[in-house]
């Protein structure tokens, strides 16, 4: 779980928050944080996205998507302005330095008309315990932070999503500096009445951005909190504190299992005397698409087509959430440990969507893995009935039983299998019975069709033969035959984790040939086909 720092007005001094003391923080912070947006309230925002830092960081793809995202959702659900929203696109930090002060000369304007204001500056892009990489050129950390806090504006919010290092592509051989960190002068200087900062990662941990979500995990999981999936009340309104811990929380398991660590956001802040911040109102917003999701599970929202930008995702345990979204197509996933559903959603301006009655399509854990989601590996275990040629001269068919283990995993799916075959040929008072045991192993490609699926593969194995004689003396004969089986195999699941199955191919074995003259050998090449039924897990 992420920490935190909380530093309250009048002297006192910060206290360290852990896991247990982090849903008491964001309480505490709903209660302090600041005035409330009404009529009279103007509301700034400076966004900066640096793609580019210093010449030997990595260049960052999504710091402009993380900008113009958020401003989507400030001006759309915030109550910011279209022509008080500021985005910099790759700036150096004179334009940043110049940006930030004619906002501040506009906000000293509402003062003096005694209108009260909030203002808030978010950078996304490189930086060090220092400074912000801007294209080559530096803007230090304290300048930044007092050109935000020393601002007119009755509530000053700096959000900063340092990157130091991409995902794995961007972060394997890169040498990688001190990364950003909330410095450590705020605990003996103290913090401006009025202003918050939140960090998206902690001391000594690298911010991320991920190709999967085209973003950073921490700037996604913000708008994500501001379009209605922080709103733990139900009121409509996303407050400093619900975004702040909803963000956190996401990003945390977000980045679980990334090569860059966990990122643990943190924050400061001295807000005293203030009501609730209210950072969107996502619930009382004319014009947009109401999407209620009740059922649990990790929703992904993405635009209009499976492979499209994963535009929201959301984490449902246990209270139901409503998202806000723009009126469009998107197409839904819900990610469960064992399976995926999949739908497409048409959400209309202010239409209400229910989720639940959306048109799932199941995506099981075998295919799951196969698409390179969720866990890298599923089990099955099948038998089988079915038979072939025979491979000993005389006999024209021999019926087998098998047994078979599988391991999918994303580029193949690997079989094991034991087959008993018994089959009894009677000639000129002669019964002979034959008796094969086969042990084989091998892989298979697997194309998924919806319910259905078709593979084909190879499989190495070895027949050991137990051929005996009834009707006159004659000893046992037995003998090792390797083969190389050819086959392809169609699966369809009725039910969950239920499947049936078909395949057919052709087996080459070696098979020695006893004479009255010298012993041979052959190779013949037969058909086998069989039957099955398995579970999977």
């Amino acid at each position: 779980m992420p920490r935190a720092r909380l530093r309250v007005a009048g002297g006192g001094r910060a206290l360290s928050l852990g896991a247990r003391g982090l849903a008491a923080a964001g309480m505490l912070l709903a209660l302090l944080a600041a005035t409330p947006s009404h009529a009279g309230e103007s509301r700034y925002a400076l966004l900066i996205g640096a793609h580019r830092g210093n010449a030997d960081e990595p260049v960052l793809r999504y710091a402009g998507s993380d900008t113009e995202r958020l401003r989507d959702v400030l001006v759309s659900l915030g109550d910011f302005l279209p022509e008080n929203v500021l985005v910099l696109a790759d700036p150096n930090a004179d334009r940043v330095r110049t940006a930030l002060a004619r906002m501040n000369a506009r906000i000293r304007e509402e003062v003096a008309h005694d209108r009260s204001s909030v203002l808030l500056v978010f950078y996304s892009g490189h930086a060090d315990a220092e400074s912000l990489h801007l294209g080559g050129t530096l803007l230090p950390w304290e300048e930044l932070r007092n050109l935000t806090s020393g601002s007119a504006a009755a509530a000053r919010l700096l959000v900063v999503d340092a990157c130091r290092s991409g995902q794995a592509t961007r972060v394997k051989g890169t040498r990688l500096a001190a990364p950003f960190a909330l410095p450590p002068d705020v605990e003996t200087r103290g913090m401006p009445e009025g202003f918050a900062i939140l960090s998206s990662s902690s001391a000594g941990e690298n911010a991320q951005e991920s190709d999967a979500l085209q973003g950073s995990f921490f700037t996604h999981h913000l708008v994500a909190a501001l379009r209605g999936m922080a709103d733990h009340g139900g009121d409509g309104l996303v407050s400093l504190a619900e975004a702040y811990q909803y963000a956190a929380d996401r990003t945390v398991a977000s980045t679980v299992a990334t090569m860059g660590g966990v990122q643990h956001p943190t924050y400061l802040y001295d807000l005293k005397g203030r009501s609730e911040l209210v950072l969107t109102r996502p619930g009382r917003v004319r014009g947009l698409a109401s999407v209620r999701l009740a059922e649990p599970g990790q929703y992904f929202f993405r635009k209009e087509r499976r492979e499209g930008p994963v535009v929201l995702e959301a984490n449902i345990s246990r209270e139901a959430r409503t998202a806000r979204l723009m009126p469009g197509r998107y197409f839904v996933q819900r990610r469960l440990p064992d399976r995926l559903y999949e739908a497409p959603v048409q959400a209309g301006g202010e239409q209400s969507v229910d989720l639940s009655a959306a048109p799932w399509s199941v995506v099981e854990l075998d295919q799951l893995v196969r698409k390179g989601g969720g866990p890298s590996t599923s089990y099955a275990l099948s038998v089988w009935g079915g038979g072939g040629s025979g491979v000993l001269e005389g006999f024209p068919f021999t019926p087998a039983a098998s047994v078979q283990l599988s391991l999918d995993t994303a580029a193949l799916t690997l079989d094991a299998q034991v087959e008993l075959a018994r089959s009894v040929l009677v000639s000129e008072g002669l019964e002979r019975q034959l008796t094969a045991t086969a042990l084989r192993a091998g892989a298979r490609k697997v194309f998924d069709l919806g319910a259905f699926s078709l593979s084909g593969g190879v499989r190495l194995g070895a027949t050991y033969f137990d051929q005996r004689f009834s009707g006159r003396l004659a000893p046992p004969r037995w003998q090792l035959s390797p083969h190389l089986d050819t086959l392809v195999r169609a699966d369809v699941r009725p039910t969950r984790g239920f499947f049936l199955g078909v395949e057919a191919g052709l087996r080459a074995s070696y098979v020695r040939v006893s004479s009255e003259q010298a012993p041979s050998a052959r190779t013949p090449v037969t058909p086998v086909f069989a039957l099955g039924a398995g579970m999977r897990w």
